[in-house]
């Protein structure tokens, strides 16, 4: 029979003897009662089952654990993770899988969250007895372990835009950002809701606050299915429990299907899971009901004494060699004829069975047909979030000092460099100077964007919360006025104040110019960071790259290209019109005007012809 879901305020009994407090209980179910009739998971419940399942790896891409079976597959040593593992979860109650450190929870839920792909993969997992597809896997939610966020913006700026993109599109805004505030509430984030996540450099919100926030953040999105890695890592005894009180009155109000990997939960906290798997070694301990864990382990002649708490009791039962050996050859021995374990989920599992559908062909079908945000939504969300990620580290005081202090000290060696043939030279080198200031430092400040970038993206690609290509647009068009604005500011002043040629139109041309190749420099810095994604080997690789590049200027050698001697565009947009006069001569000095034959002055376009500063289709200029 159907469990009955109270919607009122009435206090919900949950294992033996532990209730939710009336203060604690009201608020949460304002929150479930304010999405119960719109919830995908009432509509759409998830029964998950997994039979006959392992999971191995090649030997090279692992450092060997004495702890997991090799085999000898193909002339390559495999690794076996997991081997026959099979389990089931219900909508309206929580699994929890426990085992020592090591020993394949995560990679269980890793591979039932799709996060593996399928090489090394074997057995079945379904959705309401149907094969997984990518658009059923929209309804899962996974909470990973590391708590990864953008430590720039604050806790309700992250839920915030979180719940705009991943949220359906015919959702209203408001209603988004009602049921961030209900959730913030909820997890108890009022107090830090507009401080900084932060990170290990910069002092932010607290770790038990960052796991709360990750787990909001799935939260938010409404899953049928929530799967949940190390939940309770980071929090107290009590923010633990009524953290899973949480998750359990989602579980019974909303039929939502949940799955938490736990290391070793409080006594209190182990009495509010309804179905229990045990892992050891990456082979089957236990399946079945949390309540009948205590006997079934009596059975095999490992009494708990009643006062000791049970989860620190199987934990220490797991990490002995030898009662942790008996366990996995009992439970090996009792499931002989049930080789995928298929019949043992039939037993737990409350689905009902359709013997006509073929499991392995057929899509996973919902009433409901998600519908996330257009493109053109998803590409104004993420320039906006982006925009506000940024904007404080490229304006901070360290990157506008810099600009600053790089403006000053270039004023100061090129001031008011004359129109002689002695100053010839120096105007050529402030050229090439500008050009090496914004290449390296916009090349450098784009290299590291994606590798530091990558662990957020490839947590929100996994949820499918926007495209990559709106990502990657939203970042150019965000960023491009934050980049900009510094080798603006650096042009407009060392322009007028070094006394390049004073012409209106000439001075534009020279700020395209630099703005383009800074342009430029940050495409070839994306290039990298993309490529490689690691950022020693960015750093290492981007050094060669910018050697080269500025060897090839056209500064040390003339004798180039024009594609390649960049330089010589701007020296062609100051030198043509302009005169320059001859200086007087000095003791054992040569200047220009004497080896050319002048007297008075020396036109630029002869400045050009002599240093060979004319190849380029704009020597017309």
């Amino acid at each position: 029979m159907e469990q009955e879901i109270p919607i009122d305020g009435t206090e919900i009994k949950v294992g033996s003897g532990y209730d939710f407090s009336a203060e604690r209980t009201k608020k949460r179910t304002l929150l479930i009662q304010h999405t119960d009739s719109r919830s995908i998971a009432v509509k759409n419940p998830v029964y998950l089952e997994w039979y006959g399942l392992s999971y191995s790896i090649p030997q090279e891409n692992m450092n060997i654990q004495k702890n997991k079976k090799s085999e000898l597959e193909s002339g390559k040593i495999k690794l076996s993770i997991l081997e026959n593992i099979h389990g089931c979860a219900n909508p309206g109650e929580i699994l929890a899988i426990m085992g020592p450190s090591n020993c394949g929870k995560t990679t269980l839920l890793n591979l039932l969250g799709d996060r593996l792909g399928n090489k090394g993969v074997q057995g079945t997992i379904t959705m309401n007895g149907l094969k997984p597809t990518k658009n059923s896997m929209k309804y899962l939610a996974y909470c990973t372990q590391d708590d990864v966020f953008f430590p720039q913006l604050t806790v309700k700026d992250t839920l915030s835009f979180n719940a705009r993109l991943r949220l359906p599109r015919d959702v209203p805004l408001h209603d988004k950002l009602k049921r961030v505030d209900a959730i913030i509430q909820l997890l108890n984030l009022t107090k830090s809701a507009h401080t900084k996540i932060g990170n290990n450099r910069n002092r932010g919100i607290s770790g038990g606050e960052r796991k709360r926030v990750s787990i909001a953040n799935e939260l938010l999105t409404d899953p049928s299915v929530i799967m949940l890695d190390e939940p309770t890592t980071g929090l107290d005894a009590a923010l633990a429990l009524e953290l899973t009180k949480i998750l359990k009155e989602f579980a019974i109000k909303q039929r939502k299907t949940i799955i938490i990997v736990i290391h070793q939960p409080s006594s209190q906290v182990f009495e509010i899971f309804d179905k229990l798997m045990l892992i050891c070694d990456g082979r089957m301990v236990y399946f079945g009901e949390r309540a009948n864990v205590a006997d079934y382990l009596a059975n095999q002649g490992f009494k708990c004494h009643p006062n000791y708490n049970l989860a620190d009791y199987i934990l220490e039962l797991l990490t002995d060699d030898t009662s942790k050996q008996k366990l996995i050859d009992s439970y090996t021995y009792q499931v002989r004829n049930d080789l995928t374990g298929k019949q043992v989920v039939e037993k737990y599992s409350h689905r009902k069975r359709d013997d006509n559908i073929d499991m392995k062909k057929a899509p996973v079908i919902f009433e409901y047909n998600y519908r996330g945000p257009t493109f053109a939504q998803q590409l104004s969300i993420l320039t906006e979030r982006t925009f506000k990620q940024s904007r404080k580290d490229i304006l901070s005081t360290i990157y506008l000092g810099q600009t600053f202090v790089l403006t000053v000290m270039f004023c100061l060696i090129w001031f008011r460099i004359p129109f002689t043939d002695k100053g010839i030279h120096d105007r050529i080198g402030s050229f090439s100077s500008i050009i090496v200031i914004w290449s390296f430092h916009p090349f450098y400040n784009a290299i590291t964007t994606f590798p530091m970038d990558l662990d957020m993206l490839s947590k929100e690609r996994h949820s499918h919360s926007y495209r990559f290509s709106a990502y990657f647009l939203s970042k150019q068009i965000a960023e491009l006025p934050l980049i900009i604005l510094k080798p603006t500011f650096f042009t407009i002043v060392v322009y007028w104040v070094t006394d390049l040629l004073p012409d209106f139109g000439r001075f534009l041309a020279y700020l395209a110019v630099i703005l383009l190749n800074t342009l430029a420099s940050q495409g070839f810095g994306y290039l990298f960071g993309a490529s490689l994604l690691d950022v020693k080997k960015c750093t290492s690789t981007g050094k060669v790259f910018m050697i080269a590049s500025t060897m090839l200027s056209g500064f040390y050698a003339k004798d180039l290209t024009p594609d390649l001697a960049c330089l010589n565009l701007q020296i062609q947009l100051d030198t043509p019109k302009a005169q320059f006069h001859c200086s007087s001569s000095e003791s054992g000095h040569v200047y220009l005007c004497e080896l050319l034959g002048y007297n008075n002055t020396i036109p630029g376009t002869i400045v050009l012809e002599t240093e060979r500063y004319t190849e380029l289709p704009c020597r017309s200029l």
